[in-house]
């Protein structure tokens, strides 16, 4: 098991060169925000009026609540991890129906902090624009995770290949993370049947230890960013209230297996509606895997030979 990289300064090209293009976690300290207007006392008095999704550790739907409901419920329990704490996962929309979606919040929350420098917002494959900030920009998944002590996103990987980031600006996350080639090993016996699911509970009965060692390990704390590359299975638990925004994309130059995904008919995917519908916001509309490849093919083929030259 190796400790988390964590690095005081990284800039974009040495992120894609390093860490994107090379399928490496890293653990960045770049977060630009007031620490005073991201506690749980300034979100309940600025958004503690707007609906939340309330999930459990597995990303299936609790119930739909208040903000401040949330933080006077499951806020300041200290002492032993509590079993079944709720996790507040506020997604921007992501399929177009109606729903207690996180966009309204984003836009109170844009003038509060800024993206990563680090962080590349050209490049993109999805979401498909010419130039793209999370403060602003709808990205996949994109979501304020509000989560108590104790609260859990249990062992998954993330949707069509795409890679994600934490950004942490109140309380601290413990982070396990597991190679993309041990998936075999982890798989569940019995198949929960979800997108985000289908592996082990890897702390079992006792929720401060892991059961099965990681690769990586750390612990993310104020102004720090996570990047999670596409395919690493990833356990997370609060260890002090807290507060993040996470996103995901795919960069151009980690888009193989993305590709891959596409080709071997990723329609039967929960997740894939999703995919569409962020593509049908960019202004493109897709009604397969194979139409996306094809609109892209030109694009595609420039990356594998970019790729293929770069590796011989």
């Amino acid at each position: 098991m190796k400790p988390l990289t964590v690095l005081d300064a990284l800039d974009e090209a040495g992120f894609v060169a390093d860490y994107v293009q090379r399928n490496r976690p890293v653990v960045v300290r770049d977060l630009d925000f007031d620490p005073a207007r991201w506690t749980p006392a300034a979100f309940r008095a600025d958004l503690g009026d707007l609906p939340v999704q309330v999930y459990d550790a597995l990303f299936d739907l609790q119930e739909v609540a208040t903000l401040a409901d949330y933080l006077d419920r499951q806020f300041g329990h200290p002492g032993d991890y509590r079993e079944g704490v709720p996790y507040v996962r506020w997604y921007n929309q992501l399929k177009g129906v109606d729903h207690a979606w996180g966009d309204e919040a984003f836009a109170r929350l844009a003038l509060r902090w800024r993206m990563p420098s680090f962080l590349p917002r050209q490049g993109l494959l999805v979401p498909a624009r010419a130039q793209s900030d999370a403060t602003v920009d709808a990205f996949p998944y994109r979501g304020i995770l509000v989560s108590a002590r104790g609260a859990r996103t249990r062992m998954h990987r993330d949707p069509f290949c795409s890679d994600a980031v934490v950004a942490q600006f109140h309380g601290v996350k413990e982070v396990a993370m597991y190679h993309p080639s041990r998936a075999e090993e982890l798989a569940a016996r019995r198949q929960d049947g979800s997108s985000f699911g289908g592996f082990l509970d890897v702390r079992g009965a006792d929720l401060g230890r892991l059961a099965v060692e990681p690769d990586y390990h750390g612990f993310i704390r104020p102004g720090e960013v996570i990047y999670i590359p596409h395919g690493w299975l990833h356990d997370v638990i609060v260890v002090e209230d807290s507060i993040s925004v996470t996103w995901n994309f795919v960069h151009e130059r980690g888009s193989m297996e993305f590709i891959d995904y596409l080709m071997s008919g990723s329609e039967s995917d929960s997740e894939f509606e999703v995919l569409r519908y962020f593509y049908r916001q960019s202004g493109y509309e897709f009604g397969s895997s194979r139409d996306i490849v094809k609109a892209f093919n030109q694009k595609f083929c420039e990356l594998q030979e970019l790729l293929e030259a770069q590796a011989a």
